[in-house]
């Protein structure tokens, strides 16, 4: 039975609870089948941070991938149980020169109980860490003990190049051919091992041993751009040795298989030239220099050859040619010259080390990104030792990794002000409007209260049994309202027109039917009447929760409108200054150090053309005179 006096409250519930409330009562209704999404553990939400961060790494964005790295360990994702992160992070500490922070966790890594494969992989981490900084005997130790055991393919092959590399730096070549043996040929570490091993050989005095390492490469396989690049190389430098020896059969050999478009064909070309001037086929030697001269004529190789070339032909009696060689080759040597000192004037242009940076953060390569218009201009003709110099490489990357630094920071200081002026609109807003927001989330917790009340009232009043006494309350709405109307003219009958008996008999029969059509579905009413009483209940509790959560929404809004992340973010935009300021004078340094080493490689390579110029005017003017005599003699003895 529903009490008279619970029906407004009722009513008040159930437009309350279906309007604010429809979704979530029907989620808590069928609470037995989870159609949500299912929540993500701690380690699966590690994974995928941790994928995100090897995307990067694999396509060279290091800066982004080490920024995910301590952003996440910052926000205790990662942290130093985290191995795996723990190891790359590491790693990435290495790659930008951070030496110190990297043996830092290495250390840390190497203490902790972790699977061998992690210990051996931390302990190669050291090591390379070790040998890039030059202290081979730590490296060699690390690398040659115990620990470092179980790697897989590539890291044991990485070992052994290390290793290999430092034996033969202490000219220990034996040794460092027992790590090299095992080491495929046929994989680009291999090619570079054996061709290092083989000039260090050579420059150690053990030329036969170093020959037979360089003549290995020209039967190796491979048909990529390095393979066939370091082929072309072993190739020469072994031509070169064996013009050195005095076997020029074997030197001219060894010089053929370079090929005639690769890196190397303008040195070739001198080279084997000069294998055919020495063993006096001089006839041969001419043509390959003049292939030569028609090359770039910014190529040192080919600066040498413009001198030889004339040479040839004056031996061979060909004077006129002769000086036409050498007056070409003194207007050729004029031009490089020019093309150096317009190399020396862009070099110390503020903003030269800059434009080296390609306009992709993350492509990584051995040239700069200006190397088209420095290849037509010639001035990577003469840089290209430079650039290909492991300390130039790094004072370069380190150059491009500060400029990163600095495009980051510009970045904050450009984007510190809008987060100043939002934070000042969010504290206006929240002071404006929370006043108004608590009175009004007030009233409607105790509005709710109210209704949790008159819901379990309702609820406990409802009796398990039909009464019949009310009928009413057991009706359904087109009933009651048909009750009300019959139960009022049976208690007014009798004062109204119309009472007579016929009409009392026909009133009595309408109740009669309509109290047997009410207690017909009586049980049925009830149990819905229950049912609602519940659901009104759920509903309600509900919309509790999402009360509390408003409330507790209001109380995280009242704590930012008195945290100091104004005043925090004033003293940021001051640190940020001074980072901008640092690192501008860093590259700045960077640049000097570059520039310096460039123009000091560019003056030495003017001096050179100046003195070639001078011989091939020395040569121009002898031949002239040579002509002279010859006809003032020829005029005497006629």
């Amino acid at each position: 039975m529903i009490p008279r006096f619970l029906r407004p409250c009722l009513l008040a519930v159930c437009v309350a609870a279906g309007a604010s409330s429809s979704h979530a009562a029907k989620v808590e209704f069928f609470d037995d089948i989870d159609m949500g999404p299912i929540p993500l553990g701690v380690e699966e939400h590690r994974y995928l941070a941790f994928g995100e961060v090897m995307f990067d790494f694999y396509r060279h964005a290091n800066f982004d991938a080490i920024n995910k790295l301590l952003v996440n360990q910052h926000q205790e994702l990662f942290n130093e149980d985290t191995d795996y992160a723990q190891l790359l992070l590491g790693d990435l500490y290495v790659t930008y020169g951070l030496p110190g922070n990297a043996e830092i966790i290495f250390n840390r890594l190497l203490k902790k109980d972790i699977l061998s494969r992690t210990r051996a992989q931390t302990w190669l981490h050291k090591a390379a860490l070790h040998y890039r900084e030059g202290n081979l005997d730590e490296a060699a130790m690390i690398l040659d003990g115990d620990n470092i055991k179980g790697l897989e393919a590539a890291d044991e092959a990485r070992r052994r190049l290390m290793l290999a590399n430092i034996l033969m730096a202490e000219q220990d070549f034996i040794g460092a051919m027992d790590y090299l043996n095992t080491v495929p040929v046929d994989t680009d570490e291999g090619r570079y091992a054996t061709y290092n091993m083989g000039v260090a050989m050579i420059r150690a005095g053990h030329g036969d041993d170093g020959l037979k390492l360089l003549k290995s490469l020209l039967n190796a396989g491979g048909n990529s751009d390095q393979a066939l690049a370091l082929r072309d190389r072993a190739a020469l430098a072994a031509g070169l040795t064996e013009i050195r020896n005095g076997n020029l059969e074997s030197a001219r050999s060894d010089l053929r298989k370079v090929r005639s478009d690769g890196p190397f064909s303008e040195d070739a070309l001198l080279a084997l030239g000069l294998a055919n001037y020495r063993a006096g086929d001089i006839k041969k030697a001419l043509p390959l220099w003049l292939e030569a001269v028609r090359r770039n004529s910014n190529h040192p190789s080919v600066q040498e050859a413009l001198m030889l070339a004339p040479r040839a032909y004056e031996e061979l009696g060909g004077m006129p040619q002769a000086l036409a060689g050498y007056q070409y080759a003194a207007s050729q040597y004029r031009e490089s010259m020019k093309d150096i000192q317009r190399a020396i004037n862009r070099i110390q242009e503020s903003g030269w080390a800059e434009n080296l940076l390609p306009e992709d953060v993350n492509e990584m390569g051995f040239l700069p990104a200006n190397s088209d218009d420095m290849a037509a201009g010639g001035e990577l003709s003469y840089l290209y030792k430079l650039f290909s110099s492991n300390a130039f490489s790094q004072r370069f990357e380190h150059y491009r990794q500060i400029h990163q630094i600095k495009n980051m920071v510009e970045h904050w200081q450009r984007s510190l002000p809008a987060m100043q002026e939002s934070y000042a609109i969010q504290q206006s807003s929240l002071n404006k409007y929370l006043p108004h927001v608590r009175q009004s989330v007030s009233e409607q917790i105790r509005r709710q209260e109210r209704l949790s009340v008159a819901t379990d009232q309702l609820a406990s009043d409802i009796p398990n049994y039909v009464d019949m006494s009310e009928p009413q309350h057991v009706a359904t709405p087109e009933q009651a309202i048909m009750w009300s109307k019959v139960d009022g003219l049976a208690r007014q009958f009798g004062t109204i027109s119309g009472s007579s008996h016929q009409n009392a008999l026909r009133l009595r029969r309408v109740r009669g039917l309509l109290l047997w059509d009410i207690a017909h579905q009586s049980v049925e009413q009830r149990e819905k009447q229950i049912q609602d009483a519940a659901t009104l209940q759920d509903q309600n509790q509900v919309l509790a929760e999402r009360v509390a959560a408003v409330k507790q929404q209001i109380r995280d809004a009242t704590l930012r409108t008195r945290d100091d992340l104004g005043a925090r973010l004033a003293s940021q935009s001051q640190r940020i200054e001074r980072i901008r300021v640092e690192t501008i004078k860093t590259l700045e340094a960077l640049e000097k150090s570059m520039q310096n080493d460039a123009l000091k490689l560019l003056q030495s390579n003017q001096k050179k053309l100046a003195d070639q110029l001078a011989e091939a005017h020395l040569s121009i003017a002898r031949i002239q005179d040579t002509s002279v005599s010859g006809d003032k003699n020829q005029r005497t003895s006629s």
